[in-house]
């Protein structure tokens, strides 16, 4: 029988073992606790990171509204393309941005800051529009793109020759970082000018987004749910596309502008050449390409009919004989004696006509545009009244048809002071009467301060679409006599045989119209230019006057009013050819009826 042998046990064993119990003990009470901490406390906050970490929502970039005119031409439209969207994790694969930067043929410098843009596990877009074969190059190496989605989305084009409406409808860019601070979505699509940055709001639509399951690897399991976009408004404007193809083929090779408007302030055609191609800056431009649209000579993003500011030379005379009229400095019946040239102190003012006039009453002066005639009118109205009655036309303030035109200048004693830092002369208020000197104008703020004359004193606020409501502008009262006044002279101008704008007349309707030719340098140095560049206008072209048009028809209840600026058009003339071109082009087309 197995003998007991009974060991005594020490002390210190018995502690140690009672000191391990204790920390199994206190191990286990964190452990507890932190499993509570995790899965009640903090349930809500892991619970989402692990949905994170399987489950993602794409947005789904909604079609931008459809662009029409008038006349129904769809302009600006939709159609499918590509878009590459990304998700980022904690880390992205290295070997998936090299891969990346060599489909996207882009630097990958730049596609690592488009992916730190991103927030961790969301997802954006980070390219648009790329091609079929980027595609399949993409889903050829789904494997390495863990991250990558391919959408089919709606693409903005424009239609037909967009360089004819560019002007108008403007062109849109991805979101920029001032775009998305200001509440722009990463990825939309933003107006920049025109159409598309009025009607912004509307056209964009309301972004759709779907819900997905991924495994660990990062392939899409299923798809969880989904929510549509929401198509933009469609914005059908008042341009009229007929009569702005006319106005741009009107112009021919000549930098400049027409602006048309209706009598209610509905613009029927607003052109500006050179123009652009709004679709470039769908897929983005480059430096390069950014710096020739600044300064290009054939392609331009200026628009000239609403930013461009130049001095109007003579048609700015109707506006400051119906002043001389308000005031009773004249009537019709008033004649006054113009020599070829007037002296004024040490100074030589001279008429453009060899000869002079003669003597003239306000019927002949406009019609054949007297510059001596008017000397004197500047000279007994003074700057002061000169400034009052060119603002009661709109002169000196932005229409607001797109929110970045210029405001163009008044010439004044103030103005002069502020620029140049000298007093103001008599001989300042001699060329401020025949669109010299400080005075500039936008060819979109002409138009609407001669729908005053042929509205007998109201302009109504231009507007480009139907959705904007009229709106009386410019309400000069009471003085619907003197209006008819200047309508008879201005009729004169086209219908005389010695009117300016006779090469302008068209039997069967009944033009009033001003021209004006505005001088870059003096006569004599343009001359010595002509005949060292043995008459090559091409070559000094930078030095010839401005030629303008400004114009309404019929006489008695105009249906449009129209401005043609004709850049360094040398002469009056032919900018008033121009014009005629156009107003035959709308009466075939039933724009504008005939004389009835």
């Amino acid at each position: 029988m197995p003998r007991k042998i009974d060991i005594p046990v020490s002390k210190n064993f018995t502690t140690a073992k009672n000191y391990i119990k204790f920390i199994l003990l206190i191990a286990t009470i964190i452990i507890i606790g932190r499993l509570f901490y995790l899965q009640v406390i903090n349930y809500n906050q892991y619970n989402e990171m692990a949905k994170n970490n399987c489950l993602r929502l794409i947005g789904i970039r909604p079609a931008r509204g459809e662009i029409l005119t008038s006349d129904n031409y769809i302009i600006a439209s939709n159609e499918p393309s590509f878009t590459l969207y990304f998700t980022r994790n904690i880390k992205t694969d290295q070997k998936e941005i090299d891969l990346l930067s060599k489909i996207l043929n882009e630097p990958k410098n730049k596609i690592e800051k488009k992916i730190n843009s991103i927030g961790y596990f969301s997802t954006q877009i980070l390219a648009n529009n790329i091609s079929h074969d980027q595609v399949f190059e993409i889903l050829s190496h789904k494997n390495t793109l863990k991250n990558v989605d391919v959408e089919i989305e709606p693409k903005r084009v424009y239609l037909g020759n967009p360089y004819i409406y560019a002007s108008v409808v403007g062109y849109i860019q991805e979101a920029n970082q001032q775009d998305i601070e200001k509440g722009a979505i990463p990825g939309s699509y933003v107006g920049q000018m025109g159409v598309e940055k009025i009607f912004n709001k509307q056209l964009q639509g309301t972004w759709g987004y779907k819900e997905v399951e991924r495994n660990v690897s990062g392939t899409t399991v299923k798809v969880l749910g989904q929510q549509n976009p929401i198509k933009g408004e469609n914005i059908r404007l008042t341009i009229n596309y007929k009569a702005q193809q006319i106005a741009y083929d009107a112009l021919g090779n000549y930098k400049g502008a027409v602006v048309i408007l209706k009598s209610n302030g509905d613009v029927l055609a607003l052109v500006s050449k050179p123009s652009f191609n709004p679709n470039d800056f769908v897929e983005g431009i480059s430096e390069a390409e950014w710096k020739q649209l600044q300064e290009g000579d054939k392609i331009s993003l200026f628009n000239r009919a609403v930013q461009g500011a130049y001095p109007p030379g003579s048609t700015i005379k109707p506006f400051l004989i119906f002043a001389a009229l308000q005031k009773g400095i004249i009537t019709p019946d008033t004649y006054l004696y113009c020599p070829y040239e007037i002296k004024i102190g040490k100074y030589t003012f001279k008429d453009w006509k060899p000869g002079g006039f003669g003597k003239i009453n306000l019927y002949t002066a406009l019609a054949g545009s007297s510059d001596v005639f008017m000397y004197q009118i500047g000279m007994k109205l003074g700057i002061k009244t000169i400034d009052e009655y060119l603002q009661k036309f709109g002169f000196g303030k932005s229409v607001g048809l797109f929110g970045y035109e210029s405001k163009g200048i008044i010439a004044s004693p103030k103005y002069k002071y502020e620029m140049y830092h000298t007093p103001w002369y008599l001989g300042d208020t001699i060329t401020s009467a025949i669109g010299q000197a400080y005075t500039l104008v936008t060819p979109l703020q002409l138009t609407v301060a001669f729908s005053v004359i042929a509205n007998d004193g109201i302009a109504y606020k231009p507007r480009l679409s139907y959705i904007q409501p009229h709106e009386i502008l410019y309400d000069i009262k009471n003085a619907k006599k003197d209006f008819e006044i200047i309508k008879d002279a201005l009729e004169l101008t086209v219908s005389s045989p010695v009117g300016t704008a006779h090469n302008a007349y068209i039997p069967n309707l009944t033009i009033c119209g001003k021209t004006g030719t505005a001088q870059v340098v003096t006569s004599q140095q343009l001359n010595t230019l002509l005949v060292n560049s043995n008459w090559d206008l091409n070559k000094i072209r930078k030095y010839l006057p401005q030629a303008w048009f400004a114009s309404f028809a019929p006489k008695h209840h105009p249906q449009i009013i129209m401005v043609v600026f004709l850049e360094h058009g040398y002469d009056s003339h032919y900018a008033a050819a121009v014009s005629k071109k156009i107003y035959e082009g709308l009466l075939k087309y039933h724009l504008i009826e005939p004389n009835k």
